[in-house]
């Protein structure tokens, strides 16, 4: 029997991280070493030999949150035969990963503000991405790709951040007013002439 392999650095990094995740949520950045080796099932100096520091540890979670929003793999797979599938399917994707983006960008505010975040740039990478799978429905569409892309981006975020209350946006809305705007059928008709 070959003797069990030790777990790589990397792959001990990503269990602790996806562990820790519902305490980071609970407590914030005021969460204790204490408190996040306790969630991860390991000793303290395990997280110290893994990660350096608590703010090291914590910026790594945000970092990996911000893998899993802006993973552009599985895009692909939400493309189907009409924008009217197509809209739903990513809209719903964008609408899980922004909400968990923003709820630990909340969580973390101040480590991410002590070092200064700036905008990612995978946001705008998504836009083309997302430009892209639209463009295969060209002929559905009102406006340009990247045009669509922004809108179905934007209005993702915007349900998913809820800034203040909870976003009335569900997710029927955003894909109706990607699809058909915010004016009714009657009123539309009266806005064209």
């Amino acid at each position: 029997m070959a003797p069990p392999t030790r777990m790589t650095l990397e792959d001990r990094q990503v269990q602790i991280l996806d562990a820790i995740v519902p305490a980071v949520l609970e407590h914030g950045a005021s969460i204790t070493s204490r408190q996040l080796a306790d969630a991860a099932g390991v000793a303290e100096g395990t997280l110290f030999r893994s990660f350096g520091d608590k703010d090291s540890l914590l910026r790594a979670l945000f970092d990996r949150a911000s893998e899993v929003a802006y993973d552009l793999t599985d895009l692909d797979d939400l493309a189907d035969e009409t924008l009217a599938t197509t809209v739903p399917a990513i809209a719903g994707v964008l609408t899980v990963r922004f909400t968990s983006l923003f709820q630990m960008a909340i969580a973390l505010g101040p480590v991410l503000l002590a070092e200064g975040r700036r905008d990612d740039p995978r946001f705008d990478e998504l836009r083309e991405r997302i430009a892209a799978i639209l463009a295969e429905h060209a002929d559905e569409l009102a406006v340009d790709p990247l045009v669509a892309a922004d809108a179905l981006r934007t209005l993702t975020f915007a349900a998913a951040t809820g800034w203040g209350e909870r976003s009335a946006m569900d997710m029927s809305d955003v894909t109706g007013i990607l699809l058909h705007g915010i004016a009714r059928t009657d009123t539309r008709k009266e806005l064209r002439a």
